[in-house]
């Protein structure tokens, strides 16, 4: 175990699994706070970026399927969503099967907004990024898609 990692909880089997989800977990954690320092600039705050990436890179949405997707309540979502509306980077519609539902999508202005956002993220993480090997960035290429083939198909469900 390299000694930049927390120990494997108790009760947790120390196998080649779960040295690596902890391994993961901890990088994780670690380069979104690095990103984030590059989200203060888009001025807001992390629950309103969060909903915006959803529909920016998810497509629109109703309330409902965005509040799951949040992991939040009803009311949280709408007070969320109508302050993105307020500032211009959302709308909201209703759907013609069931007006009592609304549909949201970003405007233009929310896809700038969250494609800068994007933008000044990955830059930020590309400059921890510097000093590695190139073989080593393969490497870590590779690594990735394996990870992300894995949160697909456990995201597919059984």
């Amino acid at each position: 175990m390299s000694s930049d990692l927390p120990p494997l909880p108790a009760g947790v089997p120390r196998n080649s699994r779960n040295r690596v989800a902890n391994a993961l977990n901890s990088t994780a954690i670690h380069a979104l706070r690095t990103a984030r320092t590059a989200d203060a600039e888009s001025g807001l705050t992390a629950e309103r970026l969060s909903l915006l990436s959803v529909l920016v890179f998810g497509g629109p949405a109703t309330m409902s399927a965005l509040a799951r997707a949040e992991q939040v309540s009803r009311p949280a979502i709408t007070r969320t969503v109508g302050a993105l509306e307020q500032a211009g980077l959302v709308r909201r519609e209703e759907v013609a099967e069931d007006r009592r539902r609304s549909r949201v999508s970003a405007t233009a202005a929310g896809r700038r907004l969250m494609e800068a956002g994007r933008r000044a993220r990955i830059e930020r993480l590309a400059g921890v990024l510097e000093d590695v090997r190139p073989e080593e960035l393969a490497e870590l290429d590779r690594a990735l898609a394996a990870v992300r083939r894995a949160l697909r198909a456990a995201a597919a469900g059984p």
